[in-house]
């Protein structure tokens, strides 16, 4: 009688734990959902972390670097153009350099009170004074590829020769642009034709820098 009386106790304890869980089904399934998300969350910060760390790792000489992120980049204006998230407010002037960890992504061309419109290095409008060597010319873009004319055919040049900024403008010289792909001759056989392959990836801008003279 006593066992048969156990058995009953646990048996209505079993139904009692049943309907209890029941009644808090919804309370435990939002909190394994917040965990769920809080965890989903923190992957995310840590590695958006990661990239910030990786991207503004530039150590620059002579010149101060304003970290930013793309705000906006437009996908009928891929490769000629892109907004961040600082302006005028932050001391952002047009001419100004855009870089990342790698080298150059382009240049400022448009200025507003809190976000700017950047060119970048395979915008056809862009005209920016390069150095290859001791060489001097003028970097441009043509079909989104990124091309260095007005450099003498007697100045040595060759694939796998550095490109950089010149320092001639308002941008400080000795920044990275990228590596010469190949060289030909104009037209008239008197000037080089520079075929330059970036080194910035330009399908994957996230964390950027300005540069400030």
């Amino acid at each position: 009688m006593v066992l048969t009386m156990t058995k009953s106790k646990l048996f209505y304890l079993s139904l009692l734990i049943i309907y209890l869980l029941f009644l808090s089904k919804d309370t435990l399934f939002s909190l394994f959902n917040s965990s769920s998300s809080n965890l989903c969350l923190n992957t995310y910060y840590q590695k958006e972390y990661e990239k910030l760390s990786q991207e503004l790792n530039i150590s620059p000489n002579n010149y101060k670097v304003l970290n930013t992120k793309v705000l906006l980049r437009d996908i009928y204006e891929f490769y000629d153009k892109l907004t961040i998230n600082v302006g005028t407010n932050n001391n952002v002037q047009k001419g100004d350099a855009l870089i990342n960890s790698a080298g150059l992504v382009g240049i400022i061309n448009k200025t507003y009170r809190n976000y700017s419109e950047v060119y970048l290095l395979t915008n056809n409008n862009l005209n920016l004074s390069v150095k290859v060597n001791d060489s001097y010319g003028i970097l441009t873009s043509k079909d989104n590829t990124i091309i260095v004319k007005n450099i003498k055919i007697n100045n040595p040049i060759k694939p796998g020769d550095l490109v950089y900024t010149s320092g001639l403008a308002s941008i400080p010289g000795d920044i990275l642009i990228g590596e010469v792909s190949s060289v030909t001759p104009n037209s008239l056989g008197l000037e080089y034709l520079v075929q330059v392959k970036p080194q910035a990836d330009f399908f994957n801008l996230n964390y950027l820098g300005v540069v400030i003279p």
